[in-house]
């Protein structure tokens, strides 16, 4: 049975390497994660959680939690899941469903009426069968980074 375990900042490299995996998977690079990672591990607004494999991490979801005005659909306190990722030879194994489950009660621990996420049309089923649904009123504006 795959179990689920908070990630700690010693998991903060190997979160990296699953992070910049993802990141090229998706043509979307993040640069710092590893420090990111390390220097938020014990804050429970950037928490993440992981599946251990024999020698390294095999899967990860990792979500940033903001406290800010309330909304219509939540009380002030909603999150972002940003990372969601699993080596492909750990593929098909519920790795991601279960990393993912464990981060949703504990996001739900801290309070968090709503939770969002950008799916990938292979995760997309997943995040459904968990509960989300499509927001058709959702948009983006990515802007230039000042280093770019």
């Amino acid at each position: 049975m795959l179990t689920a375990r908070r990630a700690t900042a010693a998991d903060a490299a190997e979160l990296a390497r699953l992070g910049a995996a993802l990141a090229q998977a998706t043509g979307q690079w993040t640069t710092h994660l590893s420090a990111f990672h390390r220097d938020h591990a014990d804050n429970d607004d950037h928490p993440a959680f992981v599946i251990d494999g024999p020698d390294h991490l095999i899967a990860c979801a990792a979500a940033t939690i903001t406290r800010s005005v309330p909304g219509p659909d939540h009380l002030g306190v909603y999150a972002h899941i940003h990372t969601v990722y699993t080596e492909p030879a750990a593929g098909r194994r519920g790795c991601a469903r279960t990393a993912v489950q464990a981060l949703l009660d504990f996001l739900t621990a801290q309070g968090c009426g709503l939770i969002t996420l950008d799916a990938s049309d292979d995760g997309a089923p997943l995040y459904r069968s968990l509960g989300f649904t499509p927001n058709e009123r959702a948009m983006r504006l990515i802007q230039a980074r000042p280093d770019s």
